[in-house]
């Protein structure tokens, strides 16, 4: 009997669907108020965790889950270039370790987790960061760590009319990731081999996942 001939293709990759810009100001818009009405504890605890949680992924572009999630304040430090301060924040995941820069917005982000944390809200930023605190930065206020936030962000999703885009694919937490690297491209204009130090990627992935955008560029 003759042998079949193996092959190691699979289907072809399709890129994550992700939000548009204005898609992103309206979920933001939503979540001011949705964070708030949780009628159970958990719901409490859990939606404005996941509002900061939302917001530092669109400002860093960093995977969802291990990288994320695992992230204590000793990760965190303020890094100065060219009299200029920024947040850095160091995450290890698929790819391994790396430094990624957050957006300056991230800072409002970190307050508000610091602030419903009992055990270090009475303190500054800066110190948290100075003495560099183990505690993970996603957990309730009696520090629990929540495993997971993808039930919620369904629920988010369903509420907030956005669980669909308009090709009728299903958005996931991942889309956030995929949000960062499209404004990236399109809208501040971040060269390939910068957005694929900062997302853990190779350049070859970022253009092979992105290229109608980087043609939209070019053109």
């Amino acid at each position: 009997m003759p042998v079949p001939k193996l092959t190691a293709r699979g289907e072809k990759g399709r890129t994550r669907p992700a939000f548009t810009e204005q898609e992103v100001q309206q979920l933001l818009t939503f979540m001011d108020v949705w964070q708030t009405q949780g009628r159970m504890e958990v719901e409490k605890e859990i939606r404005p965790l996941l509002r900061d949680y939302i917001e530092l992924l669109l400002l860093t572009g960093m995977r969802h889950g291990t990288e994320a999630m695992n992230i204590c304040w000793q990760h965190i430090e303020w890094h100065t270039h060219k009299d200029v301060r920024y947040i850095r924040i160091w995450v290890d995941g698929k790819t391994g370790g790396r430094w990624l820069i957050a957006k300056h917005r991230a800072v409002d982000v970190l307050l508000r987790l610091q602030q419903r944390q009992a055990d270090i809200k009475h303190l500054t930023l800066d110190t948290v960061l100075s003495t560099r605190a183990t505690h993970k930065i996603f957990r309730f206020s009696n520090a629990y760590h929540p495993h997971s936030f993808v039930g919620t962000f369904r629920r988010l999703m369903r509420d907030s009319g956005l669980a669909r885009t308009a090709e009728g694919e299903n958005r996931t937490l991942y889309s956030l990731r995929h949000t960062y690297a499209t404004l990236e491209l399109l809208n501040n204009s971040t060269d390939i081999h910068t957005l694929s130090k900062q997302m853990g990627n190779s350049a070859a992935m970022i253009e092979r996942h992105y290229s109608k955008l980087t043609a939209t560029m070019a053109a």
